[in-house]
């Protein structure tokens, strides 16, 4: 049974012994053995000391994935504050506003967003961070400090989110609930990775799965942690070579592109032994390529979707090897689920339903928001569980399928249709890369729309797309349209941006279709 009940450093600290001369991170050439983490950590929470900070004020980091917003994670816990992480990228306004919102005493900036954000972070210190220099400008020389001692239960986090409703929330994580995803998803996994493994954070660090599995978990269980700060394919397939990656997480747009690529081939990618997918569906389609891909070149890389969101801390279920359409795998060591109809009892195997997740890994609550958190955190049966937003059936082996969001179901005539079945069937046809399916209207009546990205598709195509999913699913299915879209919007990870799609292409019409 893992520990979790101690700080989020103690936790990185103790779960395998580290030995100094050991590589903890890599940012390019660059490589910080643990000896060297550990000083450069307690160098930087000594600094925030002596700039009046200390346990619960808030600090920002409004960093890429460099070897700085490593450090200042961990140390931030190690004197107890609290590490708000942002996206290095937002615009002014939006850093503006959550500056406002959460009132850090420091900001760690790069030499990219410093200029932007430095008008709208008055009051607190600014740390600059370069991208290709490793230095805190703005941080000054560190004071004795007494490590602060936790028992986990302390914020540890503070973390962006759409919310389990859609409406965006700032998720607070304690150092229990980021400690029990690691040692949860760890030891699920057969807690087989040792710093003989490489783990390429290749997902931003105030994205939680990038922050919790790509460095948390990797960094606790001695994995080196090669940090990727900005994704480009190319790159990218020149960094698992080099530094003989065997372990990555990624979101499926992603390893589309790496697939895309004739270096993702061979010797460059023989290495890799397990890549965790995860934050959209992952067609059957893309794992065959990747098997493909792994076959012809004598890898073992296995493909393996999972699904979490901010609340849990990130993964709270992932297959093992066992891939099967549809399916996200089975909850995490430590993780319970319930599948609910709307009077919270739970349903029958096989049908659809709301997920429940309870376990040690479930955030602490919404900032500033405890009626939000009242409707997302709820009591059953003395456990306390978070009404994930997202409906979810189980089959008798007790594989979660993934069915969609529940702001995104769709009824056509009284019958719920879940878009997130119709786009998994369609994209089994090779000619399909990214689609998404939507609602739209005519004279007030709801229709399918099945929007495809990419160039145009042929009316023998498009009438293809429509027959294969109205013989896979039933009629109530079927799309009424099939519209191809050049490019779809994307949020700041890369997911496909629905609400951009439902405002362009889902409006009520007037006459035919």
């Amino acid at each position: 049974m893992v520990d979790v009940h101690k700080s989020l450093y103690d936790f990185m600290r103790t779960y395998r012994e580290k030995h100094g001369d050991e590589i903890a991170v890599v940012h390019g050439a660059r490589k910080m053995n643990f000896a060297t983490f550990f000083k450069e950590i307690d160098r930087v929470a000594g600094g925030l000391v002596k700039l009046g900070i200390g346990k619960g004020d808030v600090v920002m980091i409004a960093l890429p994935n460099i070897r700085q917003a490593v450090v200042a994670t961990y140390a931030c816990s190690r004197i107890g504050a609290i590490a708000s992480m942002i996206h290095p990228k937002l615009s002014a306004d939006e850093f503006g506003a959550a500056f406002d919102k959460l009132q850090p005493k420091a900001v760690f900036l790069s030499d990219i967003n410093q200029c932007a954000y430095f008008p709208r972070s008055k009051g607190a210190r600014r740390i600059i961070c370069h991208f290709g220099i490793y230095d805190y400008i703005g941080l000054p020389r560190k004071t004795k400090f007494e490590p602060f001692v936790g028992d986990g239960e302390e914020i540890v986090f503070y973390m962006q989110s759409g919310g389990t409703t859609g409406e965006p929330k700032t998720v607070a994580i304690s150092s229990r609930a980021a400690n029990a995803m690691a040692g949860n998803l760890l030891q699920y996994l057969g807690d087989k990775f040792s710093e003989k493994n490489a783990m390429l954070a290749s997902l931003p660090m105030f994205h939680g799965f990038g922050l919790c599995v790509g460095v948390h978990a990797s960094i606790s269980t001695n994995m080196r942690s090669v940090l990727l700060p900005i994704f480009n394919a190319k790159k990218t397939v020149k960094v698992i070579a080099k530094n003989r990656i065997t372990t990555m997480i990624a979101v499926p747009r992603m390893v589309q592109k790496l697939l895309a690529l004739d270096e993702f081939s061979g010797d460059n990618v023989s290495c890799i032994e397990d890549i965790y997918v995860g934050g959209d569906l992952v067609a059957e389609e893309l794992v065959n390529k990747f098997d493909k891909v792994m076959k012809e070149c004598g890898g073992k890389g296995v493909l393996s979707p999972g699904y979490g969101l901010t609340e849990t801390a990130s993964v709270c279920t992932v297959s093992k090897g066992d891939f099967e359409s549809g399916s996200v795998g089975k909850p995490i060591n430590g993780v319970e689920v319930r599948v609910v109809d709307e009077n919270l009892c739970e349903v029958q195997g096989g049908t659809v339903g709301e997920l429940l997740v309870s376990g040690d890994q479930i955030m602490s609550g919404y900032v500033d928001d405890g009626e939000a958190t009242k409707k997302a955190l709820i009591t059953l049966d003395g456990k306390t569980w978070v009404r994930t937003g997202d409906y979810f059936k189980r089959d008798e082996s007790g594989k979660l399928f993934f069915m969609g969001r529940k702001k995104r179901l769709i009824k056509i005539s009284g019958i719920n249709v879940f878009p997130s079945e119709i786009e998994r069937v369609a994209s089994e046809l090779p000619f399909i890369n990214e689609c998404a399916c939507i609602e739209y209207r005519v004279n007030g009546k709801p229709y399918i729309k099945l929007l495809v990205e990419g160039e145009e598709l042929t009316a023998s195509q498009k009438q293809a797309v429509i027959n294969h999913i109205a013989k896979r699913l039933s009629h109530w299915n079927k799309p009424s349209v099939v519209q191809c879209v050049e490019k779809f919007p994307r949020t700041k990870i890369g997911k496909i941006n629905i609400e951009g799609l439902n405002y362009e292409f889902g409006k009520d019409t007037q006459g035919g279709q």
